[in-house]
């Protein structure tokens, strides 16, 4: 079968399987517009393989069979990424939760204990007194 034939089957069967994948496939991945993409590479899957390997016994079935294939390998990329989300966020709460908490030290009045002391010291409300004087020996 020369290539300009096997194009022409493979656009006769297109036209003839298309509504049936897009159904088929809509109800498998519940989204139409996916299901249109998935028939779309089903398409050119057939329009790469068949010129090199020839048109199969049953296209139609072949068709249904690599853009069934290709809605299983979606629905499994999309489970694994919804559950590699799901770590990451576990992860960076748990992270959240372990790093200490700087903001509540920014709410404190006097964050820093030394700072703490010195105010307290030095606060208008406390007597005045000399400095002491320290005497060796």
């Amino acid at each position: 079968m020369t290539a300009d034939e096997t194009h022409r089957a493979v656009l006769a069967v297109w036209r003839i399987e298309q509504p049936r994948l897009i159904t088929s496939l809509a109800r498998m991945v519940r989204d139409v517009p996916l299901a249109e993409d998935l028939t779309q590479e089903a398409l050119l899957a057939a329009l790469e393989q068949w010129p090199l390997a020839g048109v199969p016994e049953k296209p139609s079935a072949w068709l249904m069979a690599t853009a069934r294939r290709r809605a299983l390998d979606h629905l499994r990329r999309r489970r694994m990424l919804e559950r590699k989300n799901e770590m990451i966020t576990r992860d960076m709460e748990a992270e959240q939760q372990a790093m200490p908490d700087l903001d509540s030290a920014l709410d404190d009045d006097i964050g820093d204990e030394l700072l703490r002391l010195i105010f307290t010291a030095c606060h208008p409300a406390c007597p005045a007194r000399p400095a002491p004087r320290w005497r060796c020996g």
